[in-house]
């Protein structure tokens, strides 16, 4: 793939992972109209993921790393981490099926409309939510918005998405929701990204500290556009949490999964 598809497609991850329109939908339709699979490419899959995340870290720097060393910090931690796991433990598992049945145009496209139809719903039905700090949630809301996550393996779903419509099932506002959906991810998205990345590395003949340099020069500028635009895509989400923008983005997905199965027909 040349550099400027590979830009292209920085560009749209930093955009659309940080928005609830699902940046492995949006990724998989750039690349089939850059004629480019880019569902195979676990590779260059985990580095863009990894700039994201890396933007989603220092956004929510002072949730995470004020009072790092505390007890209540290391809980909310370990509670992070079993949140995580049902997730983690589906993609192990299913990640082959899903690359192998769930990546077609028209999955995407259906995802897009459900999810979107969802969004519309939830915004106008679910007006009382309560806004609660992302450390106080209880483990258990924490578990069943995890398991929600589990969703987002479905391209075309959107992990914030899914994981914001479910914390809001479970009482919560959406933009306390949303913000928990990024804090949960980080772990996921993290651990994923580093692991392809060390795979990649490991499995040049003889590692060392050349190799290493390499990797890290071939996949900087990548990780560094997704960083930088999907921080300011947050900036930006976050100015407009008052507004109903469930609303406008549940219409976008609609529209553009209509769109694709015009298209696709």
């Amino acid at each position: 793939m040349n550099t400027l598809k590979m830009i292209i497609l920085s560009i749209v991850q930093g955009i659309t992972e940080v928005l609830p329109i699902s940046s492995s939908g949006h990724l998989i339709l750039t690349g089939k109209f850059l004629d480019f699979d880019i569902s195979g490419d676990l590779f260059f899959l985990s580095i863009l993921h990894l700039g994201t995340t890396l933007a989603v870290v220092l956004f929510y720097r002072k949730i995470l790393f004020k009072n790092f060393f505390t007890k209540e910090k290391w809980i909310f931690f370990l509670k992070l981490a079993l949140a995580s796991l049902p997730a983690a433990l589906a993609g192990v598992f299913l990640q082959d099926y899903i690359a192998s049945t769930l990546h077609g145009t028209k999955i995407i496209a259906i995802s897009l409309i459900v999810v979107g139809v969802l969004f519309i719903l939830f915004e106008n039905i679910l007006k009382n939510g309560k806004v609660e700090e992302t450390e106080k949630l209880p483990l258990w809301k924490m578990i069943l918005i995890g398991v929600g996550q589990t969703l987002a393996l479905i391209p075309g779903t959107s992990r914030s998405g899914i994981t914001t419509l479910t914390g809001m099932m479970l009482g919560l506002d959406k933009y306390s929701a949303f913000n928990f959906s990024f804090i949960l991810g980080i772990p996921i998205l993290l651990g994923s990204s580093l692991y392809e990345i060390l795979k990649e590395y490991l499995a040049v003949t003889t590692p060392s500290f050349f190799t290493a340099s390499v990797v890290v020069a071939k996949t900087a500028p990548f990780i560094l556009i997704t960083f930088v635009i999907g921080y300011f895509a947050l900036l930006l989400v976050s100015k407009f949490k008052k507004s109903k923008w469930l609303t406008v983005f549940g219409t976008y997905r609609i529209l553009l999964g209509i769109l694709i199965l015009l298209l696709a027909i």
